[in-house]
């Protein structure tokens, strides 16, 4: 019997159960060492659910809404500034719970800790963007400075 892909297993068994591999939802989740569980949505999705999505080149991600907006959804990794706009088809499941690390301690989205952590969410993502300032300022000017050149020429 070959491998089912992640869609045909949450179809098959409405949930599923997958190893992380990136850093983009750190601290929460880490490369190779958390396990999610993921479910078929059951009811509307809401800002801070973490979602399991496919692009339409074929790969997956797992990131946080931080947005629900009329036709589609801001999503961004917790360990990341820029946000992207994620249509519904894309989306396949929800995380429900996480083995956030390789000792079997099973976090569910329902329990108090992981309230806790959600309420650091805003504040994580504004400490994010600040430090990213002064780079982002550096990238902006010396594109300036390079067109400004161009059209000396």
């Amino acid at each position: 019997m070959g491998k089912r892909t992640i869609e045909e297993e949450l179809e098959r068994q409405q949930q599923c159960v997958f190893q992380t591999v990136g850093d983009s939802m750190e601290p929460l989740l880490h490369s190779r060492k958390s396990t999610v569980v993921i479910e078929k949505p059951q009811v509307a999705l809401k800002k801070y659910d973490v979602v399991l999505y496919r692009r339409p080149a074929g790969e997956y991600v797992l990131h946080r809404i931080v947005k629900v907006r009329a036709r589609d959804y801001l999503i961004c990794g917790d360990n990341r500034i820029y946000a992207e706009s994620v249509p519904g088809e894309w989306i396949l499941g929800v995380m429900t719970g996480v083995y956030p690390d390789e000792s079997g301690r099973f976090l569910s989205c329902q329990d108090a800790a992981y309230r806790k952590y959600l309420q650091w969410i805003p504040v994580r993502y504004a400490v994010r963007w600040m430090k990213a300032l002064p780079g982002r300022i550096c990238r902006k000017l010396a594109k300036r400075k390079n067109l400004d050149r161009a059209r000396d020429l």
